[in-house]
């Protein structure tokens, strides 16, 4: 009666037997781990007494198999003592209601591990079906927990492995998920990897490595000038982000916005003192600057100058405050010393600005890393006739124009420089050869022009030594026929300069000569051919002597060279 009604509830909950060769696991399970002793103790168990409690698994359609929707790890130890079914609820289940029985199901182990917890949470959160509250309710925990293991999809794979494999505390990772990627690669790069040797965090308490982060991945607000309103409720912001914080502004651990609200904030500084000081310059010096304002200025048309050398303006002197004064006496001590410093002050102020106005000194607005500040250049002075310095007698409106000028001379030189390494990559092999092309040429063939032909070339004036690049540009506005063969035939000339011994150019030099001087080039091959015949003789003559010598020391070793006698082998054959 007993086993019947077993039967019967099994048949009510769908339990049927399934081979577990038409088994296969399902992607949907939050768990990825599986701890290979805990699973040998089970498949252990399931030896001795079986399977007691069923797997589940929906049917895959068109097919005999069947995915597993949850209870991956008495599946797997079936499969490790070779067993040849197992006792499974067959339900029919769409994706969506599959995964959400995967997850909920698995979650309720006790060996899932944060990760898998954390990736499961997201899962059930992104499907549309879960918010962090209902998943409050449904697992039972509170909010902060939920909202807690979610931070840990945001850990880098290598913290999110020591946290699987127990080698950091989920204290610990919790504080390290609070900051961005690039702090936790730095952290782990320098502190939690497993070759370090000197200043490893691993073992540390969560308030220390917190701590730690703080003091040395993030940077305090207070030293940046712009608005920080925003900051002071950012979720990036460490006083919103520790439980317990030193007050102040904060530190920032969001290193993306903070350079670009830094950025933003110089940017519009330094366009609003372009706008309103049109005689003041933009600087950078050597060493301490902002690139990425620096680039954006350039890109809007602002001219930015590198400084060697400047000097920097007067500092504003703080007035003091009575209610920082314990002693009447000491505070008016402070403010007359603070008087005296705003009257020193003033004075340099003024004389910078009546240096400025008579073109003596030019302003410029420094861009720095965080703040923009005024300094000035001395500008160039001339001798005058007695020896003394004049000072240049640019105004501002001249030196402006100046500057005009000279930035278009930069556009030309950059274009020109860029235009050079273009061409020498550029295919331009193609099409005639014009005739504009060919007077640039003749201009470059005109550097090899001899000083006896400038005359024929239309050079006048007394004895040029060289040829300037207006008076070339002159020449090959206005040539013919005869100029372009002197200039031809005079870069031919220098080009055979190159001529030694049988090179090509030396067989050039030679052919060339027997055009245009064959008399003179008879007396040259006819002054050394000579030479060289009365040498050619004397060589035959000694050669003659040394073959006669060879031909009678031949005759004097046969002579004296004996018969060769015969091997005793021979005498016997």
């Amino acid at each position: 009666m007993k086993a019947t009604t077993v039967n019967q509830s099994a048949a009510e909950r769908n339990i049927t037997l399934v081979a577990l060769a038409n088994i296969q696991p399902s992607s949907f399970n939050p768990r990825k781990h599986f701890d290979e002793a805990n699973l040998y103790e089970l498949a252990e168990s399931i030896k001795q007494q079986g399977v007691l409690q069923p797997i589940t698994v929906r049917p895959i359609a068109e097919t005999d198999r069947y995915e597993i929707v949850f209870g991956e790890r008495r599946y797997r130890a079936s499969v490790m003592v070779e067993m040849e079914d197992i006792p499974a609820i067959v339900s029919e289940l769409t994706d969506e209601a599959a995964e959400e029985m995967a997850i909920t199901e698995n979650l309720q182990r006790k060996d899932v591990t944060p990760i898998e917890e954390a990736n499961a949470y997201q899962k059930l959160i992104e499907n549309g079906r879960h918010t962090v509250q209902t998943l409050a309710v449904l697992f039972g925990k509170n909010e902060n927990y939920i909202r807690t293991r979610l931070k840990f999809t945001a850990l880098i794979p290598e913290i999110a492995t020591l946290l699987e494999t127990d080698e950091l505390t989920i204290s610990v990772a919790t504080e390290i998920c609070r900051y961005g990627e690039d702090i936790q690669k730095e952290v782990y790069g320098r502190h939690l990897q497993d070759d370090i040797a000197y200043n490893s965090w691993r073992g540390l308490k969560a308030a220390d490595v917190a701590k730690r982060i703080e003091s040395n991945y993030t940077t305090d607000l207070r030293y940046y000038s712009f608005d920080k309103t925003e900051c002071a409720t950012c979720a990036h912001n460490t006083n919103n982000l520790l439980l317990f914080c030193d007050g102040g502004c904060g530190h920032c651990a969001n290193r993306t916005c903070l350079a670009e609200m830094n950025a933003s904030f110089l940017m519009e500084k330094a366009v609003q003192i372009m706008q309103q000081n049109p005689n003041v310059s933009l600087c950078r010096d050597r060493y301490t600057t902002n690139d990425t304002v620096i680039e954006r200025l350039i890109a809007l048309g602002y001219e930015v100058e590198k400084l060697e050398t400047y000097t920097a303006f007067p500092n504003s002197p703080q007035e003091p405050k009575a209610e920082n004064f314990n002693d009447t006496e000491k505070y008016g001590e402070a403010r007359t010393r603070y008087e005296q410093q705003w009257a020193d002050y003033m004075e340099k102020e003024e004389e910078i600005t009546r240096k400025s106005e008579a073109g003596e000194i030019t302003v410029y607005a420094r861009i720095g890393q965080k703040e923009i500040a005024f300094c000035y250049v001395e500008n160039v002075t001339e001798q005058g006739a007695d020896g003394t310095a004049v000072q240049a007698p640019f105004s501002p409106v001249q030196q402006l124009e100046k500057k005009d000028e000279r930035n278009k001379e930069i556009a030309v030189e950059r274009t020109v420089e860029d235009t050079k390494k273009q061409i020498m990559e550029a295919d331009i092999t193609g099409g005639k050869f014009g005739a504009d092309e060919e007077k640039i040429l003749y201009f470059f063939m005109l550097s090899n022009l001899r000083k006896e032909h400038f005359a024929a070339v239309g050079i006048a004036g007394e004895n040029p030594y060289y040829l300037t690049d207006e008076d070339k540009m002159n020449i090959v506005a206005n040539l013919t026929v005869k100029i372009k063969t002197i200039i031809r035939r005079d870069y031919l000339i220098a080009n055979f300069k190159n001529a030694y011994g049988k090179n090509t150019v030396a067989s050039l030099l030679l052919d060339f000569a027997r055009k245009h001087m064959p008399e003179e080039l008879a007396t040259i091959e006819n002054e050394y051919n000579e030479v060289y015949e009365k040498r050619h003789q004397r060589i035959e003559e000694k050669k003659a002597v040394l073959l006669v010598q060879e031909k009678t020391k031949a005759k004097e070793h046969e002579i004296t060279q004996p018969e060769e006698q015969p091997q005793p082998e021979e005498i016997a054959a």
